[in-house]
């Protein structure tokens, strides 16, 4: 007997059936959005440059007025470039740690003046030298002068010249022997550079100061000499924007980074010359910004305000990656997970604190914003110990010690400012004497400091599951880690004109 409901569910089912495999052969066939990055930069050499004391800022591709930097301007406009950057300290040691070893400074135990990569982890050079890679480390801050920094490099260069500044054309024709050396025995290669300037005390060379004024100006005040011993003073004689003092600090600084561009191109002439241009994958970075009282002081390692962590981040690698620019905030302690996923680099870490910015899917790689809160610190022992977390443009900062601006001179005079004690037993979980909250969507100067209590108690809860992570999983000192080769009189002298002795 003919049962009509039993036919109606029958072709009921086969419409649907037909209907599904209509719609997934639709989707098969819909084409997929162009990849960011193509899958073959593990063929590509890998070249990392990080610019010191460089506020994203100042350069052409993030808006700055003056042409400091036409060369890192054209590499972004055909490459990646990342607007909204931040590093993890604004202190060399502990940023470039974080560089290295993807882990942030307090989970990472890389904290104080003598901040390093743990010998606990594979950092950079280690895994691309376990990769195959001839690796290479030149720099000429004096701030990176100990062998944790330089695990894993088979060649290790630094600059010896007199003088702090300067040296940039020398360090960018030395990582060009090695990039011939390497093209002449056909091996991939992996280099880290490290250019000192745009670093104070500001000493540009008198011709890239007068691209951006007529003249030399006639009184220069030192930055570490007078500019933050006398800074409250300055202020009230009217010493900022406008002042002619103040302008022509802040020149000597943009000079320094033309400088820096005109010693990467030089970098890249080689590359041209070697016909190495094609498979180079560059990634330019800073390791942390520069204040220009913005918060009433200059220089860096003070504080965790914008304008000592916002930094250039810039992908480049022809014919492999897109030219595109976001507004995702992004850290320091994503950039090695990130170079090797896309490069495709063999490893058994599993413990970065950062994350790859992009994910394979069909046909290359897509961008994948970090899903963890920005997490920043700073913890220079007769300074300020400081931690900063940003969540959904909230941004908040909690103080174990803080020193006001007015302070600070004090403790640079009395010779406490950098005397490196054996052993420091600085709590840096202390209880927090100061807490700042600002909205970044609407404040980005951090200027008015909010009273949220429920929006500081969050953010507060986040340093909270911080601790417990770092005190579960953080990494600790090896006996390798307290080997520290003591400072000649040569080295003493370097950190001094940096500011840091």
């Amino acid at each position: 007997m003919f049962d009509t409901k039993k036919t109606i569910f029958l072709t009921g089912a086969v419409l649907i059936l037909i209907v599904g495999v209509i719609l997934i052969l639709l989707y098969i066939s819909l084409p997929l959005p162009k990849s960011d990055i193509t899958g073959n930069l593990n063929k590509y050499n890998l070249i990392i440059i990080n610019i010191d004391a460089l506020r994203a800022d100042h350069l052409g591709c993030y808006g700055y007025h003056r042409n400091t930097s036409p060369f890192i301007d054209s590499l972004a406009q055909n490459g990646m470039v990342f607007e909204r950057a931040m590093s993890n300290s604004s202190f060399t040691r502990e940023s470039v740690s974080v560089l290295f070893s993807g882990r942030l400074p307090s989970s990472g135990h890389s904290v104080g003046w003598g901040a390093k990569p743990s010998s606990k982890v594979k950092n950079i050079g280690e895994l691309f030298k376990e990769a195959g890679y001839n690796t290479g480390f030149f720099s000429n801050s004096y701030a990176l002068k100990n062998p944790a920094f330089t695990r894993g490099f088979k060649e290790i260069w630094y600059c010896e010249s007199r003088g702090i500044s300067r040296n940039g054309p020398k360090l960018s024709r030395r990582a060009g022997e090695f990039i011939k050396k390497c093209k002449d025995e056909g091996q991939k290669f992996m280099m880290y550079l490290h250019f000192l300037d745009p670093h104070g005390p500001y000493k540009p060379p008198k011709k890239f100061y007068l691209q951006f004024a007529q003249r030399l100006y006639p009184g220069s005040l030192h930055l570490y000499k007078y500019v933050r011993m006398n800074c409250e003073k300055l202020i009230k004689e009217g010493f900022g924007p406008g002042d002619g003092r103040f302008e022509d600090m802040v020149l000597r600084y943009d000079a320094e980074i033309a400088h820096v561009d005109q010693s990467i191109e030089l970098l890249f002439n080689r590359l041209k010359r070697y016909h190495l241009l094609n498979n180079t994958f560059v990634v330019i970075t800073a390791d942390h910004g520069e204040e220009f009282l913005e918060h009433n002081y200059v220089a860096h390692g003070w504080t965790l305000y914008n304008e000592s962590l916002h930094i250039p981040l810039i992908l480049w690698a022809p014919g492999s990656i897109r030219t595109k620019r976001f507004n995702t905030l992004v850290s320091t302690v994503d950039i090695l997970p990130t170079i090797l996923e896309l490069m495709e680099i063999s490893h058994k870490r599993n413990d970065f604190d950062g994350t790859s910015l992009f994910k394979y899917k069909k046909r290359g790689f897509y961008f994948t914003p970090p899903s963890k809160p920005f997490i920043s610190e700073l913890f220079l022992e007769d300074r300020n110990l400081i931690r900063a977390v940003i969540k959904d443009n909230l941004k908040y900062i909690t103080a174990i010690k803080w020193l006001e601006p007015q302070e600070r001179p004090n403790v640079i005079k009395n010779g406490n400012d950098l005397k490196r004690k054996k052993k420091s037993h600085v709590n840096i979980w202390g209880p927090i004497i100061r807490e700042e909250l600002y909205d970044l969507s609407t404040d980005k100067k951090e200027k008015h400091n909010i009273s949220n209590k429920e929006k500081r108690r969050e953010l507060r809860n986040i340093i909270k599951k911080y601790r417990i992570f770092c005190k579960r999983k953080g990494l600790k000192h090896t006996s390798d880690d307290d080997k520290k080769p003591p400072l000649s009189e040569k080295d003493k002298k370097k950190l001094k004109s940096l500011g840091y002795l």
